[in-house]
């Protein structure tokens, strides 16, 4: 699957690492497989979850229990009686129980590999914007600098008279312009930091995304990637998890209606000896055949079965509409990057240039400057779309999520 992905992040090249080998201190770089296995090892959500699992195994461990023999004693003038009785399932009750039970399991279990695959999916996501993030502020102080070697021209052109002190005092006040913007960059940079830990339940922890944003793109193909993505998206899995487990709920509670016979066996001592007794009770299903709950199970186990063939087709049409999406905002990266990115480096030389030889005024390189720092801005913006859309395919072609208690 990696190889049909648009963006490939460097970061995905490092190795992961253990929870416990990532130390939680502010200003610690972190890859996204390390982010990943944190979310796996230490998301609130998902431990919260585990105890689902916990949960179902114990209603495992109650199927599969036998109920407690009775005993009675009697004691009259001239006679006593003790007697031991037992409720015997013999109409397979118990072994329906005990597959229902274990079907409540596996849905548990699948539950959990979905909210694992979807706190892997915020955190994925909220990765790309912390590295975006980054990126942006790196793109504003690259403005700054551009700035700054051209208030040194304009300095300079002052200095020999050439110029009025009017295009120094431009220029201050676009250096005002480009420090709040720096500002404002760095504060999306932090809150971007923060959530990221927040996936993590690590409040106070201040990571910064490692890696750089590297495009290898093949398009994608629907075909080639569904038939492999219905088979391991926690979607689909939790969704047929559920059917089965109401279906094996319906098969108990079918069970159900069979009566449980009471066997008896009894010792008898009285002025005419002594003698042991047999005896079996069962109720009679007259008036409740358990009508109720399995018309309820019935109902449930055909609502899942609705639901999870509706969960398949939105899981199909959202793989083919995250392909596509990737595939156009791929491409109008690339074109934007091949027509309105490569001639930014020219076009502020130019503006420089034509302020040093007195051809151009300062609102020109101003112009210049603002207009290289929004081309870069603008592709950065376009490279989002496209990381996000990646993220989109991952998760649509459950790709996220599926290495969870396999």
């Amino acid at each position: 699957m990696r190889k049909y992905l648009g963006i490939l992040l460097v970061a995905l090249c490092l190795p992961a690492a253990r929870a416990a080998d990532l130390p939680a201190a502010l200003g610690t770089d972190v890859s996204l497989p390390q982010l990943l296995e944190l979310v796996k090892t230490s998301s609130p959500a998902l431990q919260a979850e585990r105890t689902q699992v916990a949960m179902a195994e114990a209603d495992l461990m109650t199927a599969q229990t036998f109920s407690n023999p009775s005993v009675g004693y009697t004691h009259k003038r001239g006679e006593k009686e003790t007697t031991i009785s037992q409720d015997i399932p013999i109409f397979g009750q118990r072994g329906a129980r005990i597959e229902s039970a274990r079907s409540g399991v596996d849905a548990a279990r699948a539950q959990l590999r979905l909210i694992y695959a979807q706190a892997l999916q915020d955190a994925a996501r909220d990765f790309m914007s912390l590295l975006v993030s980054q990126e942006r502020e790196k793109r504003w102080l690259d403005a700054k600098d551009d700035l700054e070697g051209a208030f040194r021209i304009v300095q300079g052109q002052v200095q020999a008279g050439a110029r009025s002190r009017y295009d120094l005092t431009r220029l201050e006040v676009e250096r005002a312009s480009l420090d709040a913007q720096l500002a404002q960059a760095q504060a999306e940079t932090l809150q971007a930091s923060a959530r990221v830990a927040a996936a993590v339940g690590a409040p106070a922890w201040r990571p910064r995304a490692a890696g750089s944003i590297v495009s290898h793109w093949t398009a994608l193909n629907f075909d080639a990637i569904w038939p492999q993505a219905q088979n391991r998206l926690p979607t689909v899995r939790a969704a047929l998890a559920q059917q089965a487990f109401a279906e094996k709920q319906l098969e108990a509670e079918r069970r159900q209606a069979y009566p449980t016979p009471t066997f008896m066996v009894g010792r008898l001592n009285n002025s005419e000896g002594r003698s042991t007794e047999y005896g079996v009770s069962v109720a009679i299903p007259l008036f409740d055949r358990n009508q109720g709950p399995i018309a309820r199970a019935a109902a449930e186990a055909d609502g899942m079965r609705l639901r999870s063939r509706a969960i398949v087709v939105a899981a199909e049409s959202e793989l083919r509409r995250a392909t596509e999406q990737l595939n156009r905002r791929q491409q109008l990266a690339d074109r934007f990057e091949k027509e309105g990115l490569s001639m930014v480096p020219q076009l502020r030389q130019m503006a420089q240039d034509s302020y040093t030889l007195g051809r151009g005024s300062i609102l020109d390189l101003v112009d210049a400057i603002q207009a290289v720092a929004e081309k870069k801005n603008t592709y950065l913006d376009l490279l989002e779309a496209v990381m996000q859309a990646e993220v989109d395919v991952r998760i649509a072609s459950g790709e996220l999520g599926a290495d969870l208690l396999e």
